[in-house]
């Protein structure tokens, strides 16, 4: 996501690129389930994973070329549908992105 980094973020908000990264792995309304993403990247023998730069956070899938389409539906609904960003969550990863 361009324009979306760790420099990015005003002062005050330091750190949030990161953690809207962690928190979008969360599920989406589609989708629910904080493991739903990653079950379905491994029925597929794929992996995913993603980074925060400076000036981007970047994020990316392989699996088998039989699943892609049902884990692209599941990985958009991040960015075009309704992600949960789940409340249970956010201290969790909040820890995760400050240590």
């Amino acid at each position: 996501v361009d324009g979306a980094g760790a420099r990015t973020a005003p002062v005050e908000l330091v750190g949030l690129a990161h953690y809207l990264e962690h928190m979008l792995f969360q599920g989406s309304q589609k989708y629910p389930g904080v493991s739903f993403y990653k079950k379905q990247i491994g029925l597929r023998a794929g992996r995913c994973n993603a980074s925060t730069a400076a000036e981007t956070t970047n994020y990316f899938f392989e699996v088998d070329a039989g699943g892609f389409e049902e884990v692209l539906d599941v990985f958009a609904q991040f960015f075009v549908g309704a992600p949960l960003l789940d409340k249970s969550a956010a201290e969790r990863e909040i820890e995760a992105v400050t240590n």
